[in-house]
């Protein structure tokens, strides 16, 4: 869509979803618009379906979403301005009402704080870990283009491990941010929890204690958890001091009561209680591998497409992060991921060759470039999968097969890069090269799974 019309297209989406004066809160992630809306039957999703440049849109639980595409930054931006909204989706007039919380609805108001706390992050570890990438193939152990001792090669290395070690610090600013706090200050508590005193004691086994009550000992580089749990508390702490404090001192005493009370509450209680959730979630990951083998990796690159159309995706990524930040990498849920990403680039070219009607060929191509080339499945999922269960069906065996080879031959994937062919880049890695070669084996097999599948079931053009 051509830039002159992103204006028109957030007018026809803010009116669809029933006005400004029904948008209690806009958030967006790398393709959709996330709405929380005061009144669900104010929505027109026939009217949002008809609107140029709009893919689709649906319910994830609480949240309505509006699926745009990689042009979804640009038009969230519009329809902040006209809906009212100040940057991160608050309202300019005051916090929107907030929705009662429930058993039913907790479930999805963890998920969607964890969600919009990492998501925002991802460009960090994303380019950390493409550095990562770079460093690996111009070092020794493969082009062998840098020395290990090297300027370069020692510049891309700590490059690479500031986007990961100072993690907490990122997380602290998007955390405390939609947390509705001071996110300078959730940066503080980042730093806090990095700081070469406390690390350098943590080290040495130190005993530490804050007014008496012991610090426990732990590591909080690369952590996801701990200062989200600490940024979450924080927000109740600043809003009391901001209740109480009168405004001739609050840019003074605020601040500084807030993160006094903070520290004994994170390095003591919340730090830890995190870094003990992050390590279970490790766990956990490791334990479904080891009881299922292979079979898991493969039932989830076989349910990660429906995942992504339900927008649950963000669920699952989100912890294998927390466990790659762990232990360096995640050989579950990112290499089902992997898998599902190129059985689905099988799946649209099985679709382009079988079509035999001019606009389902051009439409089945549209979606192998926009999947394999620029990352985005969404136009594959609506404009073919869900249309056609035969060349769904295809795309979930080939990435069932995909996920179970990659498994198989003890495929680890040690960087996030893109939901496109460069997925298996952040394979590159590890003791040795075999594990890119096995990743593309698995690409491999998912996607000529995907596309034979596609050619030998009926297809229905109509």
């Amino acid at each position: 869509m051509a830039g002159k019309n992103y204006q028109e297209m957030a007018e026809q989406i803010l009116q669809a979803v029933g006005g400004k004066e029904n948008v209690q809160s806009i958030t967006h992630c790398i393709t959709r618009l996330r709405f929380q809306l005061k009144d669900k039957t104010a929505v027109k999703e026939d009217e949002i379906g008809k609107i140029d440049g709009v893919m689709g849109c649906q319910y994830s639980g609480e949240q309505f979403q509006v699926i745009v595409g990689t042009s979804v930054g640009k038009v969230y931006s519009i329809v902040s301005d006209l809906a009212g909204h100040a940057e991160g989706g608050q309202t300019e007039k005051g916090e929107a009402p907030k929705e009662k919380l429930t058993i039913k609805n907790l479930g999805s108001r963890i998920i969607t704080g964890l969600t919009s706390c990492i998501t925002p992050v991802l460009p960090v570890i994303i380019c950390a870990g493409m550095l990562t990438l770079v460093q690996t193939v111009l070092g020794p152990t493969m082009l062998g283009l840098l020395s290990a001792d090297s300027g370069v090669y020692t510049v891309l290395s700590f490059a690479a491990n500031a986007g990961f070690y100072f993690l907490p610090v990122f997380l602290g600013y998007t955390s405390a941010k939609y947390f509705k706090a001071n996110p300078l200050i959730g940066m503080l508590m980042g730093a806090i929890l990095l700081h070469p005193t406390f690390t350098d004691l943590v080290a040495a086994g130190t005993p530490l204690d804050i007014f008496g009550i012991p610090v426990t000992a732990a590591t909080y580089s690369t952590s996801v958890v701990p200062i989200i749990l600490i940024c979450f508390v924080m927000s109740y702490v600043e809003r009391f001091f901001s209740r109480i404090i009168p405004d001739v001192v609050k840019l003074v005493f605020v601040p500084v009561c807030t993160v006094l009370v903070m520290l004994p509450l994170g390095l003591c209680l919340l730090g830890p209680l995190g870094y003990i959730l992050g390590n279970y979630i490790s766990v956990f990951f490791l334990w479904l591998h080891d009881v299922l083998g292979p079979v898991a990796v493969g039932l989830i690159a076989a349910a990660y497409l429906p995942l992504i159309i339900t927008g649950m995706h963000h669920t699952i990524n989100m912890a294998a992060v927390v466990s790659m930040m762990s232990l360096g990498y995640d050989n579950v849920v990112l290499v089902g991921a992997a898998a599902a990403t190129l059985a689905s680039i099988g799946a649209n070219i099985g679709f382009t060759l079988k079509a035999k009607k001019k606009e389902n060929k051009s439409l089945g191509l549209t979606c192998v470039v926009m999947q394999a080339l620029v990352g985005l499945g969404e136009p594959g999922i609506y404009g073919i999968y869900l249309p056609h269960r035969s060349v769904f069906a295809a795309e979930l065996l080939g990435a069932f097969c995909g996920g179970v080879v990659m498994s198989l031959l003890g495929c680890k994937l040690y960087a996030l890069t893109a939901s496109n062919i460069m997925i298996l880049l952040g394979f590159v890695g590890g003791e040795s090269n075999m594990n890119f070669i096995c990743a593309v084996i698995g690409g491999l097999v998912a996607a000529v799974v995907a596309i034979v599948v596609t050619m030998v079931l009926k297809l229905k053009e109509d």
